[in-house]
């Protein structure tokens, strides 16, 4: 199960529209980055990789720029222990 799933599962337990929505605005995001792929704050503790942090709604994407590619690792809710 990858982080959109689990999330999206979760919300469902309470609100099955709601989890649908975020569920479409979870897998659209990285697309919404590739015009300006450094729009995300850069987190430092990974330098040398560009691995940058993006807000979608309540939820953290880390990302990772590379020179051809945009790497999404990581999706989680903004207030989760990780």
């Amino acid at each position: 199960m990858d982080d959109v799933d689990r999330l999206i599962e979760f919300v469902a337990t309470y609100d099955a529209s709601l989890a649908a929505e975020i569920d479409a605005e979870l897998e659209n995001s990285p697309a919404d980055l590739i015009p300006f792929p450094r729009r995300g704050s850069r987190l430092s503790e990974f330098e040398p990789r560009e691995v940058r942090e993006f807000r979608v709604r309540r939820y953290l994407m880390r990302y990772e720029v590379t020179r051809t590619d945009l790497i999404v690792l990581r999706i989680f809710h903004a207030r989760e222990d990780r």
